[in-house]
């Protein structure tokens, strides 16, 4: 039977997530990197992927998309919908959908069943149409 190793506390690893909680952007490592480097002088970019993967593991958080390139994270797990703008990059939350209503209009094959439910629409927001 493997022995489960016990995961140090990390002030670092606190901050970060600490950081994608109070978070509505969904940013990215290296938007997480930039946004506490001043606050965590010693802080490297290879210090928040490292911990965001492991977060991403523990559960904690999940990666949602990846645009131009940039992986963004989020805290909340639970089945929710985004919305990115294809224009300006912005990933947010969309409210007031039911996850149920769309869990059920997928016809999945005999023996296949939902575990998880990340749907990201695509559009252009009001602040790249106006």
């Amino acid at each position: 039977m493997p022995v489960e190793k016990k995961l140090r506390r990390s002030h670092q690893r606190d901050q970060i997530y600490e950081y994608l909680c109070q978070s509505v952007e969904h940013p990215s490592a290296e938007m997480v990197y930039n946004d506490l480097r001043p606050e965590i002088p010693n802080l490297s970019l290879g210090t928040v992927y490292r911990n965001l993967k492991l977060l991403e593991e523990l559960g904690k958080v999940r990666r949602v998309i990846s645009y131009q390139g940039s992986e963004r994270y989020d805290a909340i797990c639970g089945d929710h919908v985004h919305f990115l703008c294809g224009c300006c990059g912005r990933l947010r939350d969309v409210k007031n959908v039911s996850t149920e209503a769309i869990r059920s209009a997928v016809l999945l094959e005999e023996g296949c069943r939902i575990t998880k439910l990340d749907l990201t629409i695509t559009g252009i927001c009001p602040d790249c149409t106006g």
